[in-house]
């Protein structure tokens, strides 16, 4: 189904795609954007909550869109790892031009390679908090 090369480099852009979509300020833009690259039955599973669909998604980053003086973004920090349908990948989150956040997520994608599952962990190593958060 997927193989590294070409299609490694279509879900990185789909990621990047989802990672800036979820910070944008107009509510319609936002979400034809998350939607153009999460699946419907999206399902979001942060350290905090279990978000579904990409409205849950779009919930799940809502804080930080509505304290816009905290500038924040999300960056990937790695190359993704893909095989199978499954996909794994390092981020951070700036606020205010520093890394206050590090960690790392992994998901699955859908049939036609939309992006259907994703589960976050903050901090690099497992067991470990991130001393930035």
């Amino acid at each position: 189904m997927f193989r590294h090369g070409h299609e490694d480099e279509q879900i990185a852009e789909r990621i990047d795609h989802v990672m800036a979509a979820v910070f944008v300020a107009d509510e319609g833009e936002r979400m034809q954007m998350l939607h153009q690259h999460v699946a419907p039955d999206l399902i979001y599973v942060s350290p905090e909550a279990v978000f579904e669909g990409p409205e849950g998604l779009s919930d799940a980053f809502s804080r930080y869109r509505n304290e816009a003086w905290w500038q924040t973004a999300l960056r990937r920090t790695s190359p993704i790892d893909l095989h199978h349908g499954y996909f794994r990948f390092t981020w951070e989150r700036v606020e205010r031009g520093a890394t206050a956040m590090a960690g790392w997520s992994f998901g699955s994608l859908d049939d036609g390679g939309a992006i259907r599952r994703v589960v976050s962990f903050e901090g690099l190593v497992p067991g470990q908090p991130d001393s930035r958060s």
